[in-house]
């Protein structure tokens, strides 16, 4: 084989890991399918849908509000991370979205590494 045609095949080779991983890590996540998501735990905790979506059949992603029902106020989440270092639920752009870091259906993601680089790792 040619040089060229090995480097089309590598290409193509990276697009469609790229595409699998992608398109796989973007699909909403069923309730106790196991991969891993904070999905899973709602479900193992005994939750329904219903216990954080208002309307039937879910079309929208809950609001921080409906976190804080069960978790906790934002001063009350910071205390309980509090000896994190850094604190991800205490930053200087005041109180964010619970849902810029964690994801139910998806993987979580860290909402400050647009511009810091911490070694966190979120539910």
């Amino acid at each position: 084989m040619r040089r060229s045609q090995l480097l089309a095949l590598a290409i193509l080779g990276v697009s469609a890991a790229c595409f699998v991983t992608h398109s796989s890590a973007q699909s909403p996540a069923a309730p106790g399918a196991g991969h891993g998501f904070l999905i899973d735990r709602h479900a193992a905790a005994g939750l329904a849908c219903n216990s954080c979506h208002t309307e039937n059949p879910p079309s929208k992603q809950p609001d921080s509000a409906m976190c804080m029902n069960c978790h906790g106020t934002y001063p009350q989440i910071a205390d309980k991370t509090a000896g994190d270092d850094p604190n991800p639920h205490t930053s200087h752009l005041g109180d964010i979205p619970c849902t810029n870091c964690h994801h139910i259906h998806q993987a979580s993601v860290i909402y400050c590494s647009q511009c810091h680089s911490f070694d966190m790792t979120p539910p």
